[in-house]
């Protein structure tokens, strides 16, 4: 690149975004090393005074560097107060970077840190020891920079401050202004050049203080090199540009606090993510990396370590040929190419999107998510079956933003296949699938099908029903003894969960702790049935015992949903933010026939019940009743309604309410005299 400057058009450009300059940034309110007296006898923060610490301040900084190649810097000062004895871990701190074989790198540089404490009238200051800061390696790639603040105490004020530099510029480093503790005050400055245009998304429910940019005409150092002869010299020189200086402040953000049924917290906490929409020199056609889904598609299709990893898939012929043997319609071929990458490769835990080497993988029978599952594609092709790649976000990765092709929202790759007109999505990382089903990390809203020539959305859901049957026949004893056989039916999802504890145990170990259902209550017999034949229900079988009084008792007190009831509202907080998540559709049937002991008459029995929410998005119903000459008791939970509005927590929180004192209801009967 040869030192100029930028062209009248990348000026214009930039004033278009940013319209006329803005003022400059607003003064600096934070001055490294020099904590306050005021922060230092600080005792409680009064806009939450339950918090064991808090983030005074937060500043982070993104710039671009042109001396070795191009560089995103990434600078970060952070101050907390302790408050608390359960806010010592906040002097933990852990600086995650990568590094890549083929030599691009992030490094780790300048990491400075202080703790203050006030005492006999003075602060005294500590320094961090460089020989306390340690790397440790997460993986192939990740690395973590590992830390601990020295002399930390109730009281004490920490502040560290460290950089970054990072060869790749395609991910912008993000900023979360929301933490697990309150934050007084948190901001992020990006000096963004005109070569380089990225997405910006922004997360969370809290306000900017601060949202500014103005243009700064800059003149930078630049390193290129030129060719004398057969030889390369390295040149340097400086660039003139037009820097548009971006602030985002935030002041007053109160503790992110996980809430029951929410997806991700990545999805909701305040923050800004960054994603390399296009790139241009001065001189040089527009590179896009994204923009639109369809040329997201295409440039997947042609990236080496994804579409490419399908255009050669020679080395499977014999070994299809093998998994389908005998079978002749595109559905059983499905189905056994599933079972046979089930059965031959394993997966070792990582969510990847790329893989290197699909081959090697084959050859080690083991591979991240896109490995096995780019496998399957391949294998499925060369079966004659329709099949592509999906492109899913886990879970715990975050809601991919379907009005903006970002690479970064995906974590996870599975496979799309189509016979006679409908839809299957396969996963062949688990054994304990069922075909057609999805492990539940994977259903988090829809994935895109990266299939020629635009792509598409599809929801993440798979055939299979989910469902929780427990039946029971039980006797009362005039000594409150109860005993009785249950068995207990799971299909989809409960059964998954079901089957992955007791491999994760083995099923001696499992069903030892199944054994002991609490203070009162013992299982006996327990047997265990289709836990291998994944398309049948998992069932369990057992006998249910409660001890009871050593003679007989004038009343007699029954908790007919035995160990089975809803115990506790999960919805505790009066208000909620953020929305209800319960990932699959709820269905859980209860049904227990009781022998009432001769003698006794009875006294109280539970109401019957019916609650049904709008739409029919949830319906509970409870009966109680006598069925020639047995007490019958029948509960029903049908969720069929996956996600709910904050709008909706109110009457989803009464909901379960309503539900859990129904199940807690007792049945009385009295001795006749």
């Amino acid at each position: 690149m040869k030192t100029k400057k930028l062209l009248t058009p990348w000026l214009a450009l930039l004033w278009l975004v940013v319209g006329m300059a803005t003022p400059s940034y607003a003064d600096d309110p934070f001055k490294l090393g020099q904590p306050t007296p005021e922060e230092l006898k600080m005792t409680t923060y009064a806009p939450d005074t339950s918090a064991a610490a808090v983030v005074l301040y937060d500043l982070g900084e993104s710039s671009f560097l042109f001396t070795k190649g191009t560089q995103v810097q990434f600078r970060r000062i952070v101050r907390i107060k302790i408050l608390k004895k359960n806010g010592l871990d906040q002097a933990d701190f852990l600086v995650p970077y990568y590094r890549q074989a083929d030599g691009k790198k992030e490094e780790v540089l300048n990491v400075k840190g202080f703790t203050y404490n006030w005492e006999n009238g003075q602060m005294v200051k500590m320094k961090l020891d460089e020989k306390a800061i340690f790397d440790e390696k997460q993986n192939a790639n990740w690395y973590l920079k590992k830390l601990t603040m020295p002399g930390v105490k109730v009281g004490s004020v920490i502040e560290l401050t460290y950089t970054i530099k990072s060869d790749f510029i395609k991910l912008l480093r993000e900023w979360e202004f929301q933490q697990t503790i309150p934050v007084k005050w948190s901001e992020y400055r990006v000096g963004m050049v005109p070569f380089f245009e990225y997405s910006q998304v922004k997360y969370g429910v809290h306000p900017f203080h601060i949202k500014d940019a103005k243009i700064e005409r800059k003149t930078v150092a630049v390193t290129w090199q030129d060719d004398v002869g057969i030889t390369k010299i390295d040149q340097r020189g400086s660039l003139s540009m037009s820097v548009v200086q971006y602030q985002w402040a935030m002041k007053d953000v109160p503790a992110f606090t996980p809430e029951p049924y929410l997806s991700n917290a990545k999805d909701y906490v305040s923050k800004l993510e960054f994603e390399l929409s296009k790139i241009q020199y001065p001189d040089q056609a527009p590179r896009f990396t994204s923009g639109d889904w369809e040329s997201f598609t295409k440039e997947l299709l042609k990236e080496e370590e994804f579409g490419g990893q399908l255009a050669n898939p020679a080395f499977l012929k014999k070994i299809v040929a093998e998994a389908v043997a005998g079978k002749t319609d595109s559905l059983a071929k499905m189905k056994a190419v599933v079972e046979y990458v089930k059965n031959n490769m394993r997966w070792d835990g990582k969510h990847r999107i790329y893989t290197d080497n699909l081959r090697k993988a084959f050859d080690n029978r083991q591979g991240s998510s896109s490995e096995v599952n780019l496998l399957l594609t391949a294998l499925l092709r060369e079966a004659g079956v329709e099949a592509n790649p999906m492109l899913v976000s886990t879970r715990d990765n975050g809601r991919p933003l379907e009005n903006s092709p970002m690479i970064s929202k995906f974590d996870y790759v599975i496979a799309c296949a189509s016979v006679g007109g409908k839809n299957y999505l396969l996963d062949a990382t688990e054994k304990d699938l069922p075909f057609g089903m999805l492990p539940l990390r994977c259903l988090n809203g829809k994935g895109w099908v990266v299939q020629a020539p635009a792509g598409k959305w599809l929801p993440l859901t798979g055939v299979e029903k989910n469902m929780q049957m427990v039946s029971g026949r039980l006797k009362l004893q005039p000594t409150g003894e109860v005993t009785g056989t249950l068995t207990e039916n799971f299909l989809g999802v409960p059964a998954l969960r079901t089957r992955s504890a007791i491999r994760a145990k083995g099923q001696e170990t499992y069903i030892k702790d199944f054994v002991n259902a609490g203070p009162d209550w013992v299982r006996q017999g327990v047997k265990i049935h289709n836990l291998d034949n994944l398309q049948e229900s998992l069932k369990k079988e057992y006998e249910l015992n409660r001890t009871g009084d050593g003679a007989a008792a004038d009343l007699l007190y029954l908790a007919p949903m035995l160990t089975h009831g809803q115990g506790e509202n999960p919805f505790k907080l009066t208000e909620r933010q953020f929305p209800i998540d319960f990932s699959t559709p709820v269905d859980e049937t209860y049904v227990f026939t009781y022998d009432l002991p001769q003698g006794y008459a009875l006294e109280e029995m539970p109401q019957s019940a019916s609650i049904t929410l709008p739409g029919n998005a949830a319906k509970f119903t409870y009966v109680a009743q006598m069925v020639n000459g047995q007490l019958q008791v029948i509960s029903k939970l049908n969720i069929s309604k996956t996600f709910f509005e904050p709008s909706e927590y109110a009457s989803l929180r009464e909901f379960y309410s309503r539900m859990v004192a129904k199940h807690a209801e007792k049945i009385v009967l009295k001795k006749k005299s």
